[in-house]
């Protein structure tokens, strides 16, 4: 939250600075003096758009500060939501919820068992038709039962997008709600499901999963403790889930939505015969009585009576997943017939967005205008009720809103018209995650292109890979069915580096096998032995099938035989060590691995070759053979030097990191614990300037172990508390080193005594 009292405090300054009391700017501004009050003390930690354009006014600030201003009140909100997933932002429980008292009541004797019977937590999956009030009715009974769990955890698995959330991106959001686990990320659904259930087992939690697209995404979720409660929230019946209890649901009883509407429009502008009519036009659907009644309200001169005649005639009515449902279309028409002309445009635009949310620039990126005017834009569909705000300056347009601007997309400009906006948006993500994926790859330069996204830094540029997958991944789908293939080509192997060190994405064997595939349709032979390359790595620490990797390799190694190309024959080589490694084959294993040497000697490709070395070291030692290893590693390490002094990025640092991980195994088999040390600090440096937290906890590992058995207890304390850090607290790995410290900690009071 650095960022955002930072953000109050410029406010406060300014504010002095023309000598103005808190009465005198709010009258000058607009907004409230609670509103301005709260943000100078860092309490309001997201202003909106349009409240920090009226602060700018009414501080009288030139366009130079504005803009300064402006980056500001953004790197607030962005930083108010700092290390959360949007998957994991709980819906607000409604204020003014009515109704649906006899569906809270059944969902939560659905989920009070007994306990001591119970072999595993309760499910219950609330199914029905879009706009329903499904998330709400299973929130309500969550928060009233609230006192059964010591937590409450939500995800939001996505379900209407072209991504839903994998069964370890579900799992891995769900621990980083809890204290502890959040500091390790599993990279596979095994250890997921372990740390999950590890983590549940002593303090039992409420888990609400919204919006679910199929089975797979909930079954790693269930079996915890009978202790805690799992709620499933989908538009789909997911029949082939068992062990769940299940509810559909229908629309509001109409004493309730007349009783809804009442609440939500005032006296002055209602008469019940309105009221009435009003909730029978919506046939009851809670989405669309929450439409009409807010349209009314925010305009005090209008009457139901008068908003009721004009939902009476309007065509072309949208239609819920239910035959006959016209309401939602005829409100959402009257709110879209009053947005501002060049709005109202954007918000056609973003109808062809697949993925769940979005941000401004991506909006401002098919419409072709400043992102400022864009992210504006959107806030105003927000306050209209037709744009939801999912926090860090995303958006998400519901499902229903999306058909209904699609609808009004394609009557502006033809189902070609449509498609060639498509094209430009596919176009658009793919070269700038081509751009982004460039300050990964040594062999790239991440230049910066006009209209594009431009990334400041690496970091900027994995975020971004990371934050807009939703997106993208469909776009390299789409372009691969299309025949894009040099496209596809192009971009994944801009990811190649990349993928090392987002592993837990989990879709990289689909990604590579796409280019494996458009790369044979070009009749490329390079750039297919260079995908089955990336193919036979995903199935090593992805997939975890070794004999298959072991195929792929081979196969890679056939075409790199067959184009004559020394560099992929070596790679096709060290994948097939790897595979070999792996199951334990340590001198096939080893042969292999000289030859990926012998390949990448030919090729005179040093950074490759320093790889091939510490493989065949890795090989070596496995056999015993660990002087000879030792040998062979310490000639990579001036190369890798001199790697990193010409700055030849990330494939190099990752080369040296796994040279002194060896180094170090080496030199603690020889019990030379000094030179251990010394290997696992360098090891350690790097993995902190990659700031990847397994490989800090590996180069600790190995540290600690030298400083063990070199007697030096002191410092493997410190090194002990610096793993836990990264570990947490529930790892198997920090069980093991919080015992070795309390060995350490009784036996110096022992000495002392």
């Amino acid at each position: 939250m650095t960022d955002t009292p930072g953000f109050g405090a410029r406010v406060r300054e300014l504010r002095r600075a023309a000598d103005l009391t808190l009465e005198a700017l709010a009258e000058r501004s607009g907004v409230s003096e609670r509103t301005i009050s709260d943000i100078e003390r860092g309490v309001s930690l997201a202003p909106r758009r349009a409240t920090v354009d009226a602060l700018a006014r009414g501080l009288g600030i030139d366009e130079a500060q504005r803009q300064t201003f402006l980056r500001a009140a953004r790197a607030s909100r962005r930083e108010s939501v700092a290390g959360a997933s949007s998957a994991s932002f709980a819906p607000q429980r409604v204020g003014d919820f009515t109704g649906r008292q006899h569906e809270v009541a059944s969902v939560l004797g659905l989920l009070d068992v007994d306990t001591e019977d119970a072999a595993s937590a309760p499910a219950v999956l609330i199914t029905g038709p879009p706009g329903f009030g499904k998330t709400t009715i299973a929130w309500e009974a969550v928060h009233r039962a609230a006192d059964r769990w010591t937590r409450t955890l939500f995800v939001d698995l996505d379900g209407f997008s072209a991504l839903p959330l994998t069964p370890l991106q579900v799992l891995s959001a769900l621990l980083r709600q809890l204290p502890g686990s959040e500091l390790k990320t599993p990279t596979t659904v095994s250890d997921a499901v372990r740390m999950w259930r590890t983590a549940t087992a002593s303090a039992p939690v409420a888990v609400l999963l919204d919006n679910a697209a199929s089975e797979s995404q909930v079954r790693a979720v269930l079996g915890i403790g009978p202790r805690s409660a799992i709620v499933i929230t989908s538009r789909r019946s997911l029949a082939g889930l068992e062990d769940v209890r299940r509810m559909l649901l229908g629309p509001l009883g109409r004493t309730d939505s007349v009783r809804l509407l009442e609440h939500l429009i005032p006296d002055s502008q209602r008469d019940p015969r309105a009221v009435a009519g009003l909730a029978a036009v919506c046939e009851d659907t809670p989405l669309a009585l929450r439409i009409v009644g807010n349209r009314i309200a925010s305009r005090p001169a209008l009457r139901a009576a008068d908003f009721l005649k004009r939902l009476q005639s309007e065509e072309n009515r949208l239609r819920l997943l239910v035959a006959g449902d016209l309401a939602v279309e005829a409100a959402i028409s009257l709110s879209y017939d009053d947005v501002e002309p060049e709005t109202a445009g954007l918000f056609r635009a973003i109808s062809i967005i697949d993925g769940g949310t979005f941000d401004a620039g991506l909006a401002a990126a098919i419409v072709g205008k400043d992102r400022d005017d864009t992210e504006a834009q959107l806030e105003d569909l927000t306050d209209l009720g037709l744009l939801e705000a999912r926090g860090a300056d995303r958006f998400r347009l519901h499902d229903l809103l999306r058909l209904f601007v699609l609808d009004r997309l394609h009557r502006e400009l033809g189902s070609a018209g449509v498609q060639a906006r498509r094209s430009r948006l596919r176009d658009w993500l793919l070269t700038t995650l081509e751009r982004a994926g460039a300050w990964f790859e040594p062999t790239r330069e991440p230049d910066l292109i006009p209209g594009k996204a431009v990334f400041h830094d690496r970091d900027a540029a994995g975020d971004w890979i990371r934050g807009e997958v939703g997106h993208w991944w469909p776009a390299i789908r789409q372009a691969a069915a299309l025949g894009d293939h040099a496209r596809v080509v192009d971009v994944a192997d801009s990811l190649h580096w990349f993928s090392d060190v987002w592993i837990q994405w989990g879709v990289w064997h689909e990604f590579f096998s796409l280019a494996v595939t458009s790369a044979r349709a070009l009749g490329d032979g390079l750039m297919e032995a260079t995908h089955l390359g990336y193919v036979a790595w995903t199935e090593i620490v992805e997939v975890g099938d070794f004999d298959q990797a072991l195929i792929t390799a081979r196969e890679a190694l056939a075409v790199a035989e067959a184009i004559g190309d020394d560099t992929q024959q070596g790679w096709a080589h060290y994948y097939v060590a790897w595979a070999h490694w792996k199951i334990e084959r340590f001198t096939e294993g080893a042969e292999d691995a000289r030859a990926s040497v012998a390949c990448f000697r030919r090729a005179r490709n040093d950074g490759d070759l320093a790889l091939a070395i510490v493989m065949l070291a890795t090989l070596l030692q496995a056999q015993g053979k660990h002087e000879e290893g030792i040998r062979e590693v310490e000639g990579v390490l001036s190369v890798l030097s001199d790697d990193r002094r010409q700055g030849r990025g990330l494939a190099g640092r990752i080369a040296e990191y796994s040279t002194y991980i060896v180094l170090a195994d080496s030199y603690l088999d020889l019990d030379r614990n000094g030179d251990a040390v010394d290997a696992a600090s360098h090891a350690l440096a790097i993995a902190e300037d990659l700031s990847d937290g397994a490989r800090i906890a590996m180069s600790l590992r190995r540290r600690i172990k030298a400083h063990m058995l070199a007697g030096d207890t002191a410092r493997a304390e410190d090194d002990i508390d610096a793993a836990l850090e990264v570990l947490g607290s529930k790892e198997e790995d920090a069980h093991v080193l919080r015992v070795i410290r309390d060995r350490i900690v009784a036996e110096r009071r022992a000495r002392t005594q």
